[in-house]
């Protein structure tokens, strides 16, 4: 559904799902009925693009979605909808690129979710259009809207493994209304409809070990590998120390049908955080290969440093990253939170040439506040208020370029059933 307005359809579905079999709303009217839940998230976001070798963008929107969730029938089925809106509040024709709103800064509307799950123990099938969030495979919900995607997927927990597996036909970007192939989002050519296998998991084998891994395949187009590794190592006091390092692994597969020819490259990066009562100190380092940019065509860059800007992801890239990031709600300030990062990349290369690329710095900041204190009244305390700004430098041969962005983000939840 394009630029609709749906919510009217939304309240009848909500309305009307639970007659659709009455043998469920005779016999398991306490689960169906009873436990299904209507949440309303409203979201504004403003953002303004200045970049000093292109145009500018500015983009101001509101909406957010309505989450329709049925309760368990006989504690194994659930229905699901979930319509997602941006609407236009300022957002010039000639600023577009802001991505809160569709191209060409129209509006959208779209039911970004509608499912059926079934449910055995630990074990859920879930059918339709949901969210995805492992690994490569995520959300990216930066902006009005996440990315959802189209399929069948299976997921659960076996011991100390929370695991999930999928084939995946389509998805739908977080700018957009329209569910295309998944093989176009990665950029194949439009007669390649091949779906993604995708399987993902979590290992927590002790509280402070965990490891993650996933892999995706389309066929003939495109197959990435991640793995990271998480060790919490507590010095005692309030001093704790967090070892971390991934791996990601990309290439062509089959006919390389996406470029037309064989390719492959990787990203490895390692971490360490330091964390002190409400303060967290982290650097960070990574290296992508030289012979291919890493594709993140279905959600965010999963590296270490992934900006607000840019994700440091360039053929032969490499990067150093600090972070520091302050939990004031631990020193008395109720919901508020500071964190500000400082990015240098360098070595990176167009691979089909070899030829340098700019060297990159980023310097990020964002503040964040939650209305959680108890001086709030109850309605309140679901506002989320963000703040972030951005500057990029990029130095090639002696000239700067610049692009600065500057986000003003405001979430508001509420439970309506």
């Amino acid at each position: 559904m394009g630029n609709t307005a749906f919510l009217p359809l939304i309240f009848f579905l909500i309305c009307a799902s639970p007659l659709c079999d009455a043998e469920i709303v005779k016999h398991e009217p306490s689960s169906f009925v009873r436990d299904s839940r209507l949440t309303l998230q409203l979201r504004s976001h403003f953002l303004e693009r200045e970049q000093s070798s292109a145009t500018d963008a500015l983009g101001w929107a509101g909406g957010g979605w309505l989450e329709y969730r049925s309760g368990w029938a006989f504690d194994t089925v659930q229905l699901g909808v979930t319509g997602y809106t941006s609407q236009k509040l300022y957002a010039p024709v000639d600023k577009d690129g802001a991505s809160v709103l569709a191209s060409g800064q129209q509006p959208y509307s779209v039911f970004g979710e509608a499912f059926a799950a079934v449910r055995h123990g630990a074990q859920m099938l879930t059918a339709g259009r949901f969210l995805v969030n492992q690994h490569e495979v995520n959300p990216q919900d930066t902006r009005m809207s996440p990315r959802t995607f189209q399929g069948i997927a299976l997921s659960g927990k076996s011991g100390a493994i929370d695991y999930f597996g999928g084939l995946i036909g389509k998805m739908k970007t977080r700018n957009s209304a329209e569910f295309i192939d998944v093989a176009t989002v990665a950029g194949a050519p439009d007669a390649v409809n091949e779906q993604m296998l995708l399987l993902s998991g979590n290992f927590v084998p002790h509280e402070n070990l965990s490891l993650g891994f996933s892999g995706y395949l389309i066929k003939d187009v495109l197959t990435s590998t991640y793995v990271d590794l998480s060790n919490i190592l507590p010095l005692g006091h309030d001093d704790t120390l967090r070892l971390g390092g991934q791996y990601m692994r990309q290439s062509s597969t089959g006919a390389n049908r996406l470029t037309g020819s064989a390719f492959s490259t990787s990203s490895t990066g390692i971490k360490l955080d330091w964390l002190r009562g409400p303060l967290m100190l982290s650097g960070s380092l990574m290296q992508t290969g030289s012979s291919a940019a890493y594709r993140t065509p279905f959600g965010s860059w999963q590296g270490y440093v992934c900006r607000i800007i840019t994700s440091f992801n360039r053929a032969g890239e490499q990067v150093r990253a600090v972070d520091a990031a302050l939990d004031l709600g631990r020193m008395g300030m109720a919901g508020l939170a500071l964190n500000g990062s400082a990015s240098f990349g360098s070595g990176a290369i167009n691979p089909a040439t070899g030829a340098a690329l700019s060297d990159n710095t980023e310097y990020d900041f964002t503040v964040d506040y939650r209305l959680t204190g108890t001086t709030w009244p109850e309605w309140a305390r679901s506002l989320w208020l963000r703040a972030r700004t951005a500057r990029l430098e990029q130095r090639l041969g002696g000239v700067l370029g610049t692009i600065t962005e500057h986000h003003l983000i405001v979430n508001y939840t509420a439970a309506l059933k």
